[in-house]
């Protein structure tokens, strides 16, 4: 539990309301990186992304109480002490100066250390990725990820375990800060890299696993129609495979497959912005809407005994080609080996048809349409912020033929 003791007999003077100096003053977190580009610590900002000091994060502050200090720790000590304030401290805010400290000579000494802490040469890209933007990912949580990142290129596999706190104050506003001093002590060794992603913040899939098996079963028939249905199937078959292995990895506790579901729409992964697909998605657009073929160029077809498999099989039933070079090129989406193709999204076709219905209404004769499948999007979530496939029918007497008929 926390201990207070007194050390002085006089009584403790109270804060001065405005600071000490004017460039004490923090009245934003612009502020404080104006002062520290001031001591040339710093790059000066051109916009500020994401702060633990801003609202809704667990460290917003009112900016009335802060006092910018090149070193919160020294200077808070020593005014504490100079002029007659109540001091508190966290084993979390001695060890964040230790570390700080030793940053300095690790940076200082970095090629006669190099190997105490890493092996290779040079400095090894390491990356992180997330889904969202830049004003609404958790930039906090992708610097703790990149402790993870680096822990795996380390001599020393306690390094991680030893700079990260674990006190009983610790919040994880303090491990934040802990592992972005780690990546800077390291810096010599590594460069680091946020990859932000558009995509799914999350995907639900309705039914049962067996449900999902049954679908991924229903392929089998494609392939008695021949080779463009036969490369459909293909085409569908890791795709249906991961979704059936999403039911598994949740039965398991294991994480999702979000590299998948981050190749949906680009092979660029999360990619959006571009008039074209080229995605897993695209495998439902394989024809247009008057059956041409519009997917991977097809070659001479083979087939495997394993191609009913629900396991991820190497071996492809049907050769594809992307039609953009080779199977393998990096602008080619590849699952199990099994190149996708580009579809403009001009080009979507569309994901409903329609037939003509002949009506007999009491020997009243009329031509009608009916149109059915996904019509489009339907939006729900008490925060309005999920969508879902629309699925419907329609039956309708169309304008031109709405007379009946002779």
């Amino acid at each position: 539990m926390p201990i207070t003791f007194n050390i002085a007999s006089h009584p403790a003077e109270p804060v001065p309301v405005n600071p000490v100096t004017e460039a004490q003053k923090c009245a934003k977190v612009d502020d404080i990186l104006q002062r520290i580009a001031s001591q040339r610590r710093c790059k000066k900002s051109k916009e500020v992304l994401q702060s633990s000091l801003s609202t809704g994060k667990e460290y917003a502050t009112d900016f009335d109480s802060i006092r910018y200090r090149s070193n919160g720790l020294v200077h808070t000590v020593v005014d504490a002490y100079n002029r007659h304030h109540n001091l508190v401290l966290r084993p979390d805010e001695v060890w964040m100066a230790i570390l700080t400290q030793f940053n300095f000579y690790v940076n200082a000494h970095s090629k006669e250390l190099r190997s105490t802490f890493v092996r290779h040469e040079g400095k090894k890209d390491l990356t992180v990725h997330a889904m969202g933007g830049r004003y609404n990912v958790d930039f906090g949580t992708m610097a703790k990820e990149m402790t993870d990142e680096i822990d795996k290129n380390l001599v020393d596999k306690n390094l991680k375990d030893w700079v990260l706190p674990n006190f009983s104050t610790t919040t994880d506003n303090d491990t934040i800060i802990c592992a972005v001093l780690m990546m800077s002590t390291l810096k010599s060794y590594f460069s680091y890299k946020f990859s932000l992603m558009c995509g799914l913040p999350s995907v639900t899939l309705l039914g049962h696993k067996c449900d999902w098996e049954s679908l991924f079963s229903r392929l089998d028939k494609l392939e008695t129609f021949g080779n463009e249905p036969t490369a459909f199937a293909t085409l569908l078959r890791p795709i249906l495979r991961r979704f059936v292995n999403a039911f598994t990895r949740a039965e398991g506790n294991e994480s999702p497959d979000i590299d998948f579901w981050s190749h949906i729409c680009h092979y660029n992964s999360g990619g959006s912005g571009t008039d074209y697909l080229s995605g897993w998605i695209t495998a439902f657009c394989v024809w247009d809407e008057k059956g041409k073929w519009m997917g991977p160029k097809l070659k001479v077809p083979w087939f495997s005994w394993k191609r009913r498999s629900l396991k991820l099989e190497p071996k492809r039933e049907i050769i594809l080609d992307s039609g953009w070079g080779e199977p393998q090129t990096t602008l080619t989406l590849v699952l199990d080996e099994i190149p996708y193709s580009f579809v403009d999204y001009d080009d979507v076709p569309p994901g409903y048809c329609e037939v003509d219905i002949k009506l007999d209404d009491n020997d009243e004769q009329m031509n009608c349409l009916m149109v059915a499948g996904l019509l489009g999007s339907v939006v729900e979530g008490d925060k309005k912020d999920t969508l879902k496939p629309l699925t419907a029918w329609i039956i309708y007497v169309p304008d031109q033929v709405e007379q009946p008929l002779s």
